[in-house]
């Protein structure tokens, strides 16, 4: 057989062949049927569930118990120790009168000058002695005279001192009384202030008297 022929017939065999696969590819391959994509109907999704959330309890606030602060207790002095008490500050040239714990009476009063020992008054505690009354020294007159105890002399409280001008008493040295020493030691009061204290009756009652410890 020539070529040519050979040819032909390799191409009708081949013709014959793909003829016959390409129905059966075909029918092999099954039609993919695209379907437009379904929806879940909006209705049909579930819901969250919403669970109420519990109100916060408030826990009440402690109720604060202040304790009161306690206020200072005063120690107390002397005069709560004697039902009468006469109480003489020489710095404060005062002298302070108390019954039953109470002060009655704040009085001015000019104690003896300092720069000697003689004139100084001390410190002492003891009880008014006798009444003197009016007496006469160093050439001054002085009234409502109390007896204390022996210094130099005897110490004396009592109006301060004056002198006899027409029948009329001239006090002197007024001016130093709750200021400055004056006295050669005694205590020396306002007339009116030795008035009311001889009527009080200061005899028997107990008597401090603080040192001077500023300098006039």
């Amino acid at each position: 057989m020539m070529r040519t022929q050979w040819w032909f017939l390799v191409v009708l065999v081949l013709v014959s062949v793909g003829c016959s696969v390409e129905p059966a590819i075909s029918q092999s391959i099954p039609t993919l049927t695209v379907s437009p994509t379904s929806r879940v109907p909006a209705s049909a999704t579930p819901s969250p569930t919403l669970v109420p959330t519990a109100s916060p309890t408030r826990t009440p606030a402690p109720t604060s118990t202040q304790t009161p602060t306690p206020r200072p207790t005063r120690t107390p002095g002397p005069e709560a120790l004697y039902q009468r008490l006469i109480l003489v500050d020489q710095d404060a040239q005062t002298m302070y009168v108390y019954e039953n714990g109470e002060e009655i009476r704040s009085i001015p009063v000019s104690t003896g000058l300092p720069d000697q020992v003689e004139t100084k008054t001390p410190g002492w505690e003891g009880e008014v002695g006798r009444y003197v009354g009016t007496f006469f020294a160093f050439d001054v007159w002085a009234d409502d005279a109390w007896y204390l105890f022996e210094n130099y002399g005897s110490m004396l409280i009592h109006g301060a001192p004056y002198i006899k001008q027409d029948g009329k008493k001239v006090y002197q040295e007024l001016d130093a009384l709750g200021v400055r020493p004056a006295s050669h030691g005694c205590i020396r009061l306002p007339p009116e202030d030795s008035e009311w204290f001889t009527a009080w009756e200061p005899r028997g009652a107990f008597m401090i008297i603080l040192p001077l410890t500023r300098t006039p």
